[in-house]
Protein backbone atom coordinates (compact mmCIF):
# COMPACT_ATOMS: atom_id res chain seq x y z
CA UNK A 1 0.00 0.00 0.00
CA UNK A 2 1.33 3.53 -1.16
CA UNK A 3 0.17 7.03 -0.23
CA UNK A 4 3.43 8.66 -1.07
CA UNK A 5 1.51 10.63 -3.60
CA UNK A 6 -1.10 11.99 -1.35
CA UNK A 7 -0.84 15.50 -0.34
CA UNK A 8 -0.77 16.08 3.62
CA UNK A 9 -2.91 18.40 3.79
CA UNK A 10 -5.73 16.40 1.72
CA UNK A 11 -8.35 14.60 3.97
CA UNK A 12 -7.72 10.76 4.19
CA UNK A 13 -10.19 8.22 5.00
CA UNK A 14 -9.24 4.51 5.37
CA UNK A 15 -12.62 2.47 4.61
CA UNK A 16 -12.49 -1.17 5.67
CA UNK A 17 -15.81 -2.92 3.39
CA UNK A 18 -17.42 -5.77 4.75
CA UNK A 19 -19.62 -6.49 2.10
CA UNK A 20 -21.17 -10.00 3.45
CA UNK A 21 -21.95 -7.73 6.89
CA UNK A 22 -20.54 -9.94 9.16
CA UNK A 23 -19.96 -7.27 11.65
CA UNK A 24 -23.24 -7.21 12.01
CA UNK A 25 -23.24 -9.62 15.03
CA UNK A 26 -21.71 -6.79 17.15
CA UNK A 27 -22.99 -3.60 15.88
CA UNK A 28 -25.46 -3.26 13.03
CA UNK A 29 -25.57 0.60 13.00
CA UNK A 30 -22.91 1.01 10.64
CA UNK A 31 -20.68 3.25 9.12
CA UNK A 32 -18.83 2.92 12.30
CA UNK A 33 -16.47 5.64 12.22
CA UNK A 34 -13.61 7.48 14.54
CA UNK A 35 -10.82 5.02 15.52
CA UNK A 36 -12.28 4.76 18.82
CA UNK A 37 -15.46 3.21 17.86
CA UNK A 38 -13.91 1.06 15.28
CA UNK A 39 -11.00 -0.51 17.73
CA UNK A 40 -14.00 -1.15 20.33
CA UNK A 41 -15.64 -3.08 17.02
CA UNK A 42 -13.16 -4.80 16.48
CA UNK A 43 -12.45 -6.02 19.68
CA UNK A 44 -15.57 -7.38 20.36
CA UNK A 45 -15.71 -8.63 17.14
CA UNK A 46 -12.36 -10.22 17.24
CA UNK A 47 -13.57 -12.08 20.59
CA UNK A 48 -17.10 -13.24 18.63
CA UNK A 49 -15.04 -14.19 15.48
CA UNK A 50 -11.97 -15.03 16.02
CA UNK A 51 -11.28 -16.94 12.77
CA UNK A 52 -12.69 -14.41 10.29
CA UNK A 53 -11.35 -12.45 8.31
CA UNK A 54 -12.80 -9.26 8.47
CA UNK A 55 -11.06 -9.10 11.72
CA UNK A 56 -7.77 -8.65 10.55
CA UNK A 57 -9.04 -6.15 8.15
CA UNK A 58 -10.61 -4.17 11.30
CA UNK A 59 -6.95 -4.07 12.77
CA UNK A 60 -5.26 -3.66 9.34
CA UNK A 61 -7.25 0.03 8.45
CA UNK A 62 -6.49 0.62 12.26
CA UNK A 63 -2.97 -0.19 11.82
CA UNK A 64 -2.90 1.97 8.40
CA UNK A 65 -4.44 5.03 10.53
CA UNK A 66 -1.53 4.57 13.20
CA UNK A 67 1.11 5.10 10.81
CA UNK A 68 -0.24 7.64 8.60
CA UNK A 69 -0.43 9.97 11.18
CA UNK A 70 2.32 9.59 13.10
CA UNK A 71 3.16 11.18 9.65
CA UNK A 72 1.55 13.89 9.58
CA UNK A 73 -1.94 13.18 7.60
CA UNK A 74 -4.91 13.98 8.15
CA UNK A 75 -7.00 10.70 8.78
CA UNK A 76 -10.20 9.42 9.76
CA UNK A 77 -10.87 5.67 9.54
CA UNK A 78 -14.08 4.15 8.84
CA UNK A 79 -16.05 0.40 8.48
CA UNK A 80 -19.02 0.29 6.51
CA UNK A 81 -21.02 -3.03 5.76
CA UNK A 82 -23.08 -4.49 2.93
CA UNK A 83 -25.57 -7.21 2.95
CA UNK A 84 -25.36 -10.66 4.21
CA UNK A 85 -27.49 -12.35 1.62
CA UNK A 86 -28.24 -9.99 -1.52
CA UNK A 87 -25.32 -8.97 -3.41
CA UNK A 88 -27.17 -6.36 -5.38
CA UNK A 89 -28.39 -4.68 -1.71
CA UNK A 90 -25.08 -5.33 -0.56
CA UNK A 91 -23.73 -2.50 -2.99
CA UNK A 92 -26.18 -0.33 -2.48
CA UNK A 93 -25.39 -0.21 0.71
CA UNK A 94 -22.59 0.41 0.92
CA UNK A 95 -22.53 3.45 -1.53
CA UNK A 96 -25.02 4.74 0.73
CA UNK A 97 -22.70 4.36 3.86
CA UNK A 98 -20.05 5.19 2.07
CA UNK A 99 -22.04 8.88 1.31
CA UNK A 100 -22.54 9.19 5.19
CA UNK A 101 -18.88 8.66 5.51
CA UNK A 102 -17.79 11.10 3.47
CA UNK A 103 -19.98 13.89 4.42
CA UNK A 104 -19.35 12.66 7.81
CA UNK A 105 -15.66 13.28 7.66
CA UNK A 106 -15.18 15.62 4.57
CA UNK A 107 -12.56 13.59 3.37
CA UNK A 108 -11.51 14.02 -0.07
CA UNK A 109 -9.54 10.43 -1.16
CA UNK A 110 -10.19 7.07 0.26
CA UNK A 111 -7.77 4.33 0.82
CA UNK A 112 -10.07 0.96 0.94
CA UNK A 113 -9.17 -2.13 3.13
CA UNK A 114 -11.03 -5.20 2.41
CA UNK A 115 -9.97 -9.25 3.18
CA UNK A 116 -9.88 -9.35 -0.81
CA UNK A 117 -12.63 -11.40 -1.67
CA UNK A 118 -15.11 -9.32 -3.63
CA UNK A 119 -12.39 -6.64 -4.31
CA UNK A 120 -13.72 -6.54 -7.61
CA UNK A 121 -17.88 -5.77 -7.00
CA UNK A 122 -16.41 -3.01 -3.95
CA UNK A 123 -13.92 -1.07 -6.06
CA UNK A 124 -16.43 0.66 -8.35
CA UNK A 125 -18.83 1.31 -5.77
CA UNK A 126 -16.07 2.87 -4.13
CA UNK A 127 -14.55 5.09 -6.55
CA UNK A 128 -17.69 6.08 -7.84
CA UNK A 129 -17.58 8.46 -4.58
CA UNK A 130 -14.78 8.72 -3.18
CA UNK A 131 -11.07 8.46 -5.18
CA UNK A 132 -9.21 5.75 -3.92
CA UNK A 133 -5.26 6.38 -3.43
CA UNK A 134 -4.60 2.96 -2.45
CA UNK A 135 -5.72 -0.35 -1.41
CA UNK A 136 -4.86 -2.71 0.68
CA UNK A 137 -5.97 -6.59 0.75
CA UNK A 138 -5.50 -8.47 4.07
CA UNK A 139 -4.82 -11.77 3.09
CA UNK A 140 -4.66 -14.17 6.50
CA UNK A 141 -2.01 -16.62 6.72
CA UNK A 142 -2.69 -20.31 7.07
CA UNK A 143 -0.45 -23.08 8.38
CA UNK A 144 -0.60 -26.29 6.18
CA UNK A 145 -0.87 -28.79 8.37
CA UNK A 146 -3.12 -31.45 8.50
CA UNK A 147 -4.86 -29.79 11.84
CA UNK A 148 -5.21 -26.21 9.90
CA UNK A 149 -7.00 -28.25 7.22
CA UNK A 150 -9.61 -29.77 9.15
CA UNK A 151 -10.69 -26.16 10.57
CA UNK A 152 -10.50 -24.52 7.52
CA UNK A 153 -13.25 -27.63 6.30
CA UNK A 154 -14.69 -26.65 9.69
CA UNK A 155 -15.12 -22.71 8.82
CA UNK A 156 -16.75 -23.71 6.15
CA UNK A 157 -18.87 -26.30 6.67
CA UNK A 158 -20.23 -23.48 9.41
CA UNK A 159 -20.81 -21.20 6.73
CA UNK A 160 -22.66 -23.39 4.96
CA UNK A 161 -25.20 -24.16 7.64
CA UNK A 162 -25.54 -20.48 8.82
CA UNK A 163 -24.97 -18.40 6.17
CA UNK A 164 -28.27 -18.32 3.88
CA UNK A 165 -26.64 -18.00 0.46
CA UNK A 166 -24.37 -20.93 0.93
CA UNK A 167 -27.23 -23.26 2.49
CA UNK A 168 -29.84 -22.59 -0.32
CA UNK A 169 -27.68 -24.44 -2.58
CA UNK A 170 -25.58 -27.00 -0.54
CA UNK A 171 -28.65 -27.86 1.75
CA UNK A 172 -31.83 -27.04 0.48
CA UNK A 173 -31.15 -28.69 -3.38
CA UNK A 174 -29.59 -32.06 -1.83
CA UNK A 175 -32.53 -31.68 0.72
CA UNK A 176 -35.45 -31.57 -2.12
CA UNK A 177 -33.55 -34.23 -3.93
CA UNK A 178 -33.59 -36.63 -1.34
CA UNK A 179 -37.28 -35.70 -0.17
CA UNK A 180 -38.64 -36.60 -3.74
CA UNK A 181 -36.27 -39.65 -3.86
CA UNK A 182 -37.52 -40.66 -1.28
CA UNK A 183 -41.62 -40.29 -2.32
CA UNK A 184 -40.84 -41.79 -5.54
CA UNK A 185 -38.90 -44.76 -3.57
CA UNK A 186 -42.42 -45.42 -1.74
CA UNK A 187 -44.19 -45.38 -5.19
CA UNK A 188 -41.87 -47.99 -6.80
CA UNK A 189 -40.66 -45.61 -9.18
CA UNK A 190 -36.81 -45.52 -7.67
CA UNK A 191 -35.83 -45.97 -11.48
CA UNK A 192 -36.94 -41.83 -11.88
CA UNK A 193 -35.17 -41.15 -8.96
CA UNK A 194 -31.37 -40.18 -11.32
CA UNK A 195 -34.30 -38.41 -13.76
CA UNK A 196 -35.84 -36.19 -11.41
CA UNK A 197 -32.18 -35.32 -9.38
CA UNK A 198 -31.04 -34.38 -12.87
CA UNK A 199 -33.92 -32.07 -13.27
CA UNK A 200 -33.68 -30.44 -10.24
CA UNK A 201 -30.20 -29.71 -10.84
CA UNK A 202 -30.74 -28.56 -13.90
CA UNK A 203 -33.43 -26.20 -12.61
CA UNK A 204 -31.26 -25.21 -10.19
CA UNK A 205 -28.29 -24.06 -12.06
CA UNK A 206 -30.83 -22.29 -14.59
CA UNK A 207 -32.16 -20.32 -11.53
CA UNK A 208 -29.10 -18.94 -10.53
CA UNK A 209 -27.22 -18.81 -13.89
CA UNK A 210 -29.76 -16.32 -15.00
CA UNK A 211 -30.88 -15.09 -11.65
CA UNK A 212 -34.42 -16.26 -11.90
CA UNK A 213 -34.54 -16.14 -8.00
CA UNK A 214 -33.85 -12.40 -7.44
CA UNK A 215 -36.13 -11.82 -10.73
CA UNK A 216 -39.17 -13.83 -8.95
CA UNK A 217 -38.16 -11.50 -5.73
CA UNK A 218 -38.68 -8.33 -7.96
CA UNK A 219 -41.86 -9.63 -9.61
CA UNK A 220 -42.97 -10.47 -6.15
CA UNK A 221 -42.68 -7.16 -4.76
CA UNK A 222 -44.15 -5.45 -7.81
CA UNK A 223 -47.02 -7.49 -7.88
CA UNK A 224 -47.66 -10.81 -6.05
CA UNK A 225 -50.43 -11.99 -8.38
CA UNK A 226 -48.30 -12.20 -11.13
CA UNK A 227 -45.68 -13.85 -8.87
CA UNK A 228 -47.93 -16.75 -7.61
CA UNK A 229 -49.40 -17.28 -11.27
CA UNK A 230 -45.83 -17.12 -12.40
CA UNK A 231 -44.94 -20.13 -10.11
CA UNK A 232 -48.08 -21.91 -10.77
CA UNK A 233 -47.13 -21.85 -14.61
CA UNK A 234 -43.94 -23.43 -13.53
CA UNK A 235 -45.20 -26.19 -10.95
CA UNK A 236 -48.05 -27.08 -13.95
CA UNK A 237 -45.09 -27.49 -16.45
CA UNK A 238 -42.97 -29.30 -14.32
CA UNK A 239 -45.45 -31.86 -13.71
CA UNK A 240 -46.33 -31.92 -17.33
CA UNK A 241 -42.53 -33.24 -17.66
CA UNK A 242 -42.78 -35.72 -15.21
CA UNK A 243 -46.10 -37.10 -15.69
CA UNK A 244 -45.22 -37.33 -19.72
CA UNK A 245 -42.21 -38.43 -19.08
CA UNK A 246 -43.20 -41.60 -17.02
CA UNK A 247 -46.33 -42.34 -19.64
CA UNK A 248 -44.23 -42.66 -22.32
CA UNK A 249 -42.49 -46.21 -21.37
CA UNK A 250 -44.32 -47.94 -23.90
CA UNK A 251 -43.64 -45.58 -26.66
CA UNK A 252 -40.84 -45.21 -29.00
CA UNK A 253 -39.86 -42.76 -31.90
CA UNK A 254 -42.72 -40.87 -33.59
CA UNK A 255 -45.31 -42.23 -31.26
CA UNK A 256 -43.40 -40.48 -28.32
CA UNK A 257 -43.38 -37.76 -29.81
CA UNK A 258 -47.15 -37.34 -30.39
CA UNK A 259 -48.21 -39.04 -27.04
CA UNK A 260 -45.98 -36.38 -25.58
CA UNK A 261 -47.86 -33.56 -27.23
CA UNK A 262 -51.29 -35.12 -26.24
CA UNK A 263 -50.04 -35.60 -22.71
CA UNK A 264 -48.89 -32.44 -22.44
CA UNK A 265 -51.01 -30.07 -23.94
CA UNK A 266 -53.45 -29.48 -20.86
CA UNK A 267 -50.59 -29.05 -18.75
CA UNK A 268 -49.47 -26.21 -21.53
CA UNK A 269 -52.71 -24.78 -22.00
CA UNK A 270 -53.27 -24.71 -17.68
CA UNK A 271 -49.81 -22.90 -17.21
CA UNK A 272 -50.39 -19.86 -19.92
CA UNK A 273 -53.94 -19.42 -18.54
CA UNK A 274 -52.33 -19.06 -14.89
CA UNK A 275 -50.25 -16.52 -16.58
CA UNK A 276 -53.07 -14.73 -18.48
CA UNK A 277 -55.21 -14.80 -15.54
CA UNK A 278 -52.56 -13.23 -13.24
CA UNK A 279 -52.01 -10.28 -15.62
CA UNK A 280 -55.78 -10.21 -15.99
CA UNK A 281 -56.40 -10.08 -12.22
CA UNK A 282 -53.79 -7.40 -11.95
CA UNK A 283 -55.00 -5.03 -14.51
CA UNK A 284 -59.01 -5.34 -12.99
CA UNK A 285 -57.58 -3.80 -9.66
CA UNK A 286 -55.51 -0.99 -11.83
CA UNK A 287 -58.64 -0.67 -13.94
CA UNK A 288 -56.56 -0.79 -17.02
CA UNK A 289 -57.97 -0.80 -20.27
CA UNK A 290 -56.02 -3.08 -21.79
CA UNK A 291 -57.36 -5.97 -20.37
CA UNK A 292 -58.73 -7.11 -24.00
CA UNK A 293 -54.83 -8.57 -24.54
CA UNK A 294 -55.44 -10.91 -21.87
CA UNK A 295 -59.24 -11.32 -23.35
CA UNK A 296 -57.58 -12.41 -26.87
CA UNK A 297 -55.33 -14.54 -24.88
CA UNK A 298 -58.12 -16.53 -23.79
CA UNK A 299 -60.05 -17.04 -27.04
CA UNK A 300 -56.90 -17.98 -28.67
CA UNK A 301 -56.38 -20.82 -25.69
CA UNK A 302 -59.66 -22.34 -26.73
CA UNK A 303 -57.96 -22.91 -30.62
CA UNK A 304 -54.84 -23.75 -29.55
CA UNK A 305 -56.02 -26.78 -27.12
CA UNK A 306 -57.77 -27.88 -30.40
CA UNK A 307 -54.69 -27.23 -32.65
CA UNK A 308 -52.26 -29.20 -29.94
CA UNK A 309 -54.44 -32.14 -30.10
CA UNK A 310 -54.75 -32.27 -33.88
CA UNK A 311 -51.15 -31.77 -34.17
CA UNK A 312 -50.81 -35.14 -31.67
CA UNK A 313 -52.91 -37.17 -33.49
CA UNK A 314 -51.47 -36.36 -37.14
CA UNK A 315 -47.82 -37.65 -35.90
CA UNK A 316 -49.67 -40.81 -33.83
CA UNK A 317 -51.11 -41.61 -37.48
CA UNK A 318 -48.22 -40.79 -39.69
CA UNK A 319 -46.25 -43.10 -36.78
CA UNK A 320 -48.80 -45.61 -37.11
CA UNK A 321 -49.31 -45.83 -40.99
CA UNK A 322 -46.21 -44.93 -42.73
CA UNK A 323 -47.27 -45.70 -46.03
CA UNK A 324 -49.73 -43.03 -45.93
CA UNK A 325 -48.95 -39.81 -47.64
CA UNK A 326 -48.82 -37.03 -44.83
CA UNK A 327 -50.34 -33.70 -46.74
CA UNK A 328 -53.57 -36.16 -47.14
CA UNK A 329 -52.98 -37.00 -43.18
CA UNK A 330 -52.79 -33.29 -42.89
CA UNK A 331 -56.25 -32.76 -44.95
CA UNK A 332 -58.84 -34.83 -43.76
CA UNK A 333 -57.59 -33.29 -40.03
CA UNK A 334 -58.71 -29.89 -40.72
CA UNK A 335 -55.65 -28.17 -39.03
CA UNK A 336 -55.41 -26.02 -41.48
CA UNK A 337 -58.61 -24.75 -40.60
CA UNK A 338 -58.47 -24.27 -36.82
CA UNK A 339 -55.70 -22.20 -37.75
CA UNK A 340 -57.15 -19.91 -40.55
CA UNK A 341 -60.04 -19.56 -37.56
CA UNK A 342 -57.33 -18.42 -34.85
CA UNK A 343 -55.53 -16.61 -36.89
CA UNK A 344 -58.60 -14.70 -38.20
CA UNK A 345 -60.37 -14.54 -34.94
CA UNK A 346 -57.77 -13.75 -32.48
CA UNK A 347 -56.93 -10.66 -35.77
CA UNK A 348 -60.42 -9.43 -36.11
CA UNK A 349 -60.88 -9.26 -31.87
CA UNK A 350 -57.52 -7.30 -32.16
CA UNK A 351 -58.55 -5.03 -34.35
CA UNK A 352 -61.99 -4.01 -32.37
CA UNK A 353 -60.51 -3.70 -29.50
CA UNK A 354 -58.08 -1.74 -30.00
CA UNK A 355 -60.12 0.32 -32.36
CA UNK A 356 -62.20 0.54 -29.06
CA UNK A 357 -59.23 1.26 -26.96
CA UNK A 358 -58.44 4.14 -29.13
CA UNK A 359 -61.94 5.92 -28.80
CA UNK A 360 -61.58 5.38 -25.02
CA UNK A 361 -58.54 7.44 -25.05
CA UNK A 362 -59.56 10.01 -27.24
CA UNK A 363 -62.61 10.79 -25.22
CA UNK A 364 -60.34 10.56 -22.12
CA UNK A 365 -58.04 13.16 -23.87
CA UNK A 366 -60.89 15.43 -24.88
CA UNK A 367 -62.33 15.38 -21.46
CA UNK A 368 -58.95 16.52 -19.95
CA UNK A 369 -58.71 19.28 -22.24
CA UNK A 370 -62.09 20.24 -21.35
CA UNK A 371 -61.45 20.54 -17.75
CA UNK A 372 -58.56 22.03 -18.35
CA UNK A 373 -59.86 24.73 -20.44
CA UNK A 374 -62.42 24.92 -17.47
CA UNK A 375 -60.05 25.60 -14.76
CA UNK A 376 -57.82 27.74 -17.06
CA UNK A 377 -61.12 29.88 -17.26
CA UNK A 378 -62.09 29.90 -13.24
CA UNK A 379 -58.34 31.24 -12.86
CA UNK A 380 -58.96 33.97 -15.09
CA UNK A 381 -62.48 34.70 -12.87
CA UNK A 382 -60.28 34.50 -9.70
CA UNK A 383 -57.23 36.88 -11.11
CA UNK A 384 -60.17 38.82 -12.23
CA UNK A 385 -61.94 39.12 -8.92
CA UNK A 386 -57.88 39.65 -7.25
CA UNK A 387 -57.18 42.66 -9.08
CA UNK A 388 -61.03 44.30 -8.74
CA UNK A 389 -60.47 44.00 -4.70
Amino acid sequence: MKVEGTRKHRKLVVLCVDRDADIWVVNRNTPIIGFDNVLKLAVDFAIIRPEDSDANAIFAALNIVQRLRKEGYDVEVAVVAGDPVDDLKASLRIKQEILKVKEYTKADVAIMVSDGKDDEVIVPVVHSILPIESIKRVVVEQARGVEETYILIGRYLRKIFEEPRFSKIFLGVPGVIIFLSSILTAFGLLDKVTLVALGIIGLTMIFRGFSLDKKFEEWWESSPVIFASAVISLLSITLGIVYTSISLESYEGIRAVGRAVYVMTPFIIFSVVSLLGGKAIVKIIRRDIRIWHEAVGFVFIVFLYQILNIVSGIIMEAATYPETDVIRILLKSNLFIWLGLAIGVTGLLTGIFTLMERSVREDLLRKRAIIGLQLRAKLKKLKAKVKRT
